[in-house]
């Protein structure tokens, strides 16, 4: 059994849950796997001896090498088998009274057990997989930052021609599967990150930009993600940006998916210019713009400079859902 322990998820609200999986390229991406060969329902004595039942049919043999943690003291037990009757197991760990084994990992019927991970990014499946062996508890972290890393680019694509652009180049989707692996497996089913091995039903959504965040701040991108819940800033790291007149300029944000309704919903813009005593200058300027081809991008605000008046000192622009 394999169970997901953690994911570069960020819970924004608990009930209803509501998770952030935007997350940063340019930081560690970690999905945290657990291994349970077996999980064992009863521990007892057997001549001094560790006897265990495992709670599903056992498939090992007499003579396996095994682990086992006892949740009494958090500690991993090495040993062997030494009598299999059934799903009853003998084993040549000493008993400790008070044990309380909760699972049996087998590393003879699954000897050179790993784990790999693979992304399907903006639709397309990855050719590159991450693997990583499992600790001596069964623990293992799948850092998938790099097959994200190589999905951006250097240049923007946006070529201000629109007032919104999606960047393709420094943004996406993609969804997270896993499998385990041994020295003598061919091949075996991925598991998408919902659960079931049926793929797509069970997949889940990631958004990807590129960003590099501090070993404090993590890698989700989550103050910067609107929701129902919060306003986000624009997805820059200046609180005060500086617009030189003459020169391109655009700012960004992350627009996240939306819900479908009808009509189509738009991207309201208001730009607001104000001069050198913060007056001000003319009346607000508002602009609508289609939401649906931007979704799950970055996006930049392209800022005409035809708009900004000369005597202009600063700016404010607000983007809303309409």
């Amino acid at each position: 059994m394999i169970t997901i322990i953690s994911t570069p998820g960020c819970t924004i609200q608990a009930s209803p849950e509501l998770v952030s999986r935007w997350v940063a390229t340019e930081s560690p991406n970690n999905f945290r796997l657990f291994r349970q060969d077996w999980l064992i329902s009863v521990t007892a004595s057997s001549g001094a001896f560790l006897m265990v039942t495992t709670s599903t049919p056992f498939t090992g043999s007499n003579g396996d090498a095994i682990a086992v943690y006892n949740a009494t003291n958090g500690a991993m037990y090495v040993g062997t088998i030494t009598n299999v009757a059934g799903d009853v197991l003998t084993t040549s760990i000493t008993f400790v009274a008070g044990m309380n084994i909760i699972y049996l990992n087998d590393n003879t019927e699954y000897g050179g057990y790993y784990f790999e991970g693979r992304l399907t990014i903006n639709d397309v499946v990855e050719n590159l997989t991450v693997i990583a062996s499992p600790d001596s508890f069964g623990y293992a972290d799948l850092d998938v930052s790099g097959l994200l890393r190589i999905h951006t680019a250097l240049g923007k694509i946006g070529d201000y021609t629109s007032q919104i652009m999606k960047e393709t180049t420094k943004s996406g989707k993609w969804s997270f599967e896993y499998r385990y692996k041994t020295w003598t497996d061919l091949d075996r089913d991925w598991i998408p990150e919902g659960g079931s091995i049926s793929p797509p039903s069970d997949t889940i959504n990631w958004y990807y930009a590129e960003a590099v965040r501090s070993e404090e701040q993590g890698s989700n991108l989550s103050e910067y993600v609107p929701s129902d819940l919060n306003d986000a800033p624009f997805f820059n790291q200046f609180t005060e940006p500086v617009y030189f007149l003459g020169m391109p300029f655009d700012i960004s944000f992350i627009l996240p998916e939306l819900a479908e309704v009808s009509p189509a919903t738009l991207l309201k813009v208001t730009l607001k210019i104000y001069n050198q005593a913060n007056a001000q200058l003319g009346g607000d300027i508002v602009s609508y713009v289609a939401a649906d081809e931007l979704e799950g991008f970055v996006c930049s605000l392209n800022i005409d400079e035809t708009t900004i008046p000369p005597t202009a000192h600063h700016m404010t622009a607000e983007i809303e859902l309409t």
